[in-house]
């Protein structure tokens, strides 16, 4: 019997570091191992930065490296604009080279392939999130009538797209709103296997005892630290829960470069260091240890639509979810399978302390979590719904 993908060949351009443990590159790892199990043959278009990867099916073309170039921010930034030009002109090289069923351009990588669709080029935009709305609540565009220029472009570039794909409702919604007739397909993104695995009871123990966290109750956050995390609101939350939980914990993983240097001197200077322990990245594969360490996990999420990748993480973690009551949460959360809040220090401490207090309610929600995402939202359904969409567009 043939595979499902029987060979045809897919241009897939990441405007990432590629391999990194981030939201939108792990997505993008996922879609290959998906595509390339499946028969197809995948060319990733990509910056020359990230760890390498080696998968039967995949190859990976880097645009040129700018002289000093080592790293690029989250969200928008000069060096991002300077790699996306270089970056064009590997996506150029490669269309000349070979012929693709199709190029499926994630973010703002689809105007780079849009003047490519006038010769026939069939492309897929995959909306991790709407550019435009990136602008607006990063600050890094305030001008009412440029950002909805930006809108304007979004909506071309959809009506010259065979397909769109989006990561959740809210982003659905909003292409379907800049293009009533555009074909949308539904996927959202899903943890990597290796992030689901039981976790090693014994590590569990380690670090614990590594941190000091022995009789004590660890409230975990993961993710980086962009300001859109709502990390301001979780520290301001953070003294309000230890007045009421005294052995309450809070342990911040993730973060690396200037911004974790700037929270550990801001922790410091606060007096806060000894109540928070901000541990920095840790690979994906540790995540079922860390997860595993909480007694509540948290989301204080403050901008943005689309639910971050690490909500299906927390949710097949089997531990109570509290997390802000923010459309981002709100799409795939409720009062039934985690704890939700206002924006607020005071709402969010109250929400902690609601799952802190009251295990055998933190206990239903978090089951109610694990089920909704065994079924929605795992690497199986992501699989079915990914290869799904790829059957109907290219057929």
């Amino acid at each position: 019997m043939s595979s499902p993908g029987g060979g045809a060949r897919i241009l897939l351009v990441a405007p990432q570091p590629f391999y990194q443990p981030r939201g939108t590159p792990m997505n993008v790892l996922q879609m290959c191992r998906v595509l390339t199990a499946a028969g197809y043959r995948v060319d990733m278009a990509t910056y020359p930065l990230g760890e390498k990867v080696e998968m039967e099916g995949l190859e990976i073309h880097r645009c040129l490296r700018p002289p000093g170039v080592r790293s690029v921010p989250i969200g928008f930034s000069k060096r991002k604009f300077l790699l996306d030009l270089l970056l064009f002109w590997t996506v150029l090289r490669l269309l000349l080279r070979r012929r693709y069923a199709a190029v499926h351009a994630v973010e703002e990588s689809v105007f780079l392939a849009l003047p490519f669709t006038l010769v026939g080029v069939r492309l897929i935009y995959d909306l991790d999130s709407l550019i435009s709305d990136q602008l607006d609540y990063a600050g890094v565009v305030t001008s009412r009538p440029l950002l909805a220029l930006v809108r304007r472009l979004e909506r071309f570039a959809l009506r010259r797209s065979v397909a769109a794909v989006t990561v959740c409702r809210s982003l659905t919604e909003a292409a379907a709103e800049l293009d009533p007739d555009a074909r949308i397909y539904q996927i959202e993104d899903a943890p990597l296997e290796e992030s689901l695995r039981d976790p090693d009871v014994s590590r569990v123990e380690s670090l614990r005892r590594e941190l000091g966290l022995d009789g004590l109750r660890p409230i975990v956050y993961t993710g980086n630290l962009e300001p859109y995390q709502g990390i301001d609101l979780l520290l301001a939350a953070a003294p309000l829960v230890r007045r009421r939980v005294p052995d309450a914990r809070l342990v911040l993983v993730g973060g690396s470069g200037e911004r974790l240097t700037a929270l550990r001197g801001s922790l410091e200077r606060e007096g806060l260091g000894a109540n928070v322990l901000a541990v920095g990245q840790r690979p994906p594969d540790e995540m079922p240890e860390w997860m595993s360490l909480a007694e509540v996990l948290v989301s204080p999420r403050s901008e943005g639509e689309n639910t971050p990748l690490k909500i299906y993480t927390y949710m097949g973690a089997r531990r109570p979810i509290v997390a802000t009551d923010r459309i981002t949460h709100t799409q795939v959360l409720d009062s039934s399978n985690a704890f939700l809040s206002e924006c607020t220090p005071e709402a969010f401490a109250d929400a902690i302390c609601a799952a802190l207090d009251d295990p055998e309610e933190a206990r239903r929600r978090a089951d109610a979590a694990h089920d909704l995402a065994a079924s929605e939202f795992s690497p199986a359904a992501f699989e079915r719904k990914l290869l799904g969409a790829y059957r109907e567009i290219l057929s």
